[in-house]
């Protein structure tokens, strides 16, 4: 099976051709695949290969100086070079957010707040790019291993394919991982954490991470983000003027404060106080909730409401997105095709691309409060403390047993001619509609990274299942687990967690 996100082999590809792995990751055999933004592709050619990292989006691209790239305008510098490179860096100034204009419709949510109880982050799984935070010489955890190097006040965690954030009680950021997009929104070393530079002055509340950005939410409702998007061919760009921002800058495209952010593999939407959605990034695969012309994607960098009310919470996944309104309605849209908006086929549930948002009927009346996915997988929790899942599953993404799956024979009759027997049998095992894990206790919270999940009890105790070949599920063994299973170790079998984070093939917990 072709597994963690796209651009997290793409990435390391690019390492490899550099020469400036770690030895593990040279040791490592990488497998590479089909390019997973081209829909079709995936949806009926792609077969499942359980070994290795995920497919390659294209070729791997040679590392290149982010320095030297990170506006598409450059202004040239009458200065020498050798001036140039004696001068010290300067430090980054904080940008300036412009005053929202007040809006006509009347605000329905307070603005975001800190989580307020603080712990220990504690890590494991792969880190041959630095997403373990544990230095050069420490790229492999089998076990949760706390990063005594962080002596901040810790009160939630983030990730993206690579990367996380960090986030402190007095709402600083601390990020690590890899900075190839400049996601990190620091210079210096990746392998430990360092604070995000540009941010003096301003608190931040909330912070979502996509593969190649960083998106954080400050204390007045004001967005700020770093990074790029990318798309099938490579770095799309942060904005129509900037391919890479190196450091955070206030997106001032809204008009009242936003209170809530998500993200998926290359695409952000935020939550405004008045129940509007606003959604930007690479739309080809839908997750924008409107077309996208392909001659005029870059459009998409610019943040468009989408045509929803009253909306309460929003989620993504890597290529798909979600709203829940006032009424407890869920609405999906994007990619579709492990079934993983959870749509039945008269609400077009079969289509492998949605392009507008559309109510989940099998969700009605489940009181659903949180919603989110990983690469071809979703998972909902409803009030009451109960998972729902549903979407791709031949890595137990899903939690449920294989029994519970279905295969896409229509798939596999199309694709009869051009692929083995061993092939067709493997291909597209999924859950069609969402499906309840009867496997686990009640829970408070969870997370998806991109074929692994994370869930919280009420005990405070973490489970782990999907796909863990790369140590992400925490148990010590490089494989998958087919069921919600109680995070173990020496370093957190006595502590309570409270945050939870996971990227393509590392995964992090907050615990005290």
């Amino acid at each position: 099976m072709v597994i963690a996100s796209t651009h997290t082999s793409n990435r390391i590809g690019a390492r490899k051709a550099a020469g400036d792995l770690s030895n593990a990751e040279k040791r490592r055999k990488v497998q590479t695949g089909v390019d997973e933004p081209k829909v079709k592709a995936v949806a009926k050619k792609a077969p499942v290969a359980k070994r290795g990292v995920a497919a390659a989006r294209g070729k791997a691209r040679a590392k290149t100086s982010v320095k030297a790239r990170t506006t598409k305008k450059m202004t040239p510098s009458a200065e020498p070079e050798a001036t140039q490179e004696a001068a010290a860096p300067q430090k980054p100034i904080a940008p300036v957010a412009k005053p929202f204009i007040k809006s006509r419709t009347e605000p329905v949510h307070a603005l975001a707040t800190r989580a307020t109880v603080p712990g220990t982050v504690h890590v494991f799984g792969n880190g041959d790019c630095g997403q373990l935070g544990l230095g050069e010489d420490m790229t492999e955890r089998k076990k949760p291993f706390p990063m005594d190097s962080l002596d901040q006040q810790i009160v939630d965690v983030v990730s993206g394919g690579l990367h996380t954030m960090a986030l402190t009680l007095e709402g600083k950021l601390w990020s690590w991982g890899c900075n190839d997009q400049r996601a990190l929104g620091r210079s210096g070393e990746e392998n430990v954490p360092g604070l995000v530079e540009g941010l003096d002055g301003i608190a931040i509340t909330r912070v979502a991470c996509s593969d190649s950005a960083t998106f954080a939410l400050s204390e007045d409702g004001h967005v700020y983000s770093w990074g790029t998007f990318r798309s099938a061919e490579g770095i799309m760009g942060f904005s129509e003027e900037t391919e890479i921002q190196a450091t955070p800058a206030v997106i001032n495209n809204f008009r009242e404060p936003i209170v809530n952010l998500c993200a998926g593999v290359d695409h952000a939407l935020a939550l405004s106080v008045s129940g509007k959605v606003y959604a930007w990034g690479y739309g080809q695969q839908g997750q924008l909730g409107r077309l996208i012309m392909e001659r005029r994607r870059m459009h998409g960098l610019t943040p468009e409401r989408i045509r929803l009310q009253d909306v309460h919470q929003i989620g993504c996944g890597s290529y798909h997105s979600f709203a829940i309104t006032k009424d407890g309605s869920v609405y999906a849209w994007g990619l579709n095709n492990f079934h993983q908006l959870g749509l039945a086929p008269a609400d077009g549930g079969n289509a492998e691309i949605v392009h507008e948002p559309t109510r989940v009927a099998a969700l009605k009346g489940a009181n659903i409060i949180k919603i989110v996915g990983g690469e071809h997988h979703t998972i909902a929790l409803t009030a009451e403390g109960k998972l729902f899942s549903f979407g791709r599953s031949d890595s137990h993404q899903t939690g449920l047993p294989f029994a519970t799956l279905v295969q896409d024979t229509e798939s596999m009759q199309i694709n009869a001619n051009s692929q083995t027997t061993e092939d067709a049998s493997a291909h597209k095992k999924a859950i069609n509609l969402p499906t309840h894990i009867e496997s686990i206790p009640s829970i408070v919270d969870f997370t998806c990274g991109s074929n692994h999940n994370i869930a919280v009890s009420q005990d405070g105790k973490a489970y782990t299942w999907g796909f863990g070949e790369m140590l992400q599920l925490g148990n010590g063994e490089e494989e998958d687990i087919a069921e919600p299973t109680l995070l173990r170790g020496q370093k957190i079998d006595d502590k309570v967690v409270s945050k939870v984070a996971a990227g393509g093939q590392h995964s992090v917990v907050l615990a005290a």
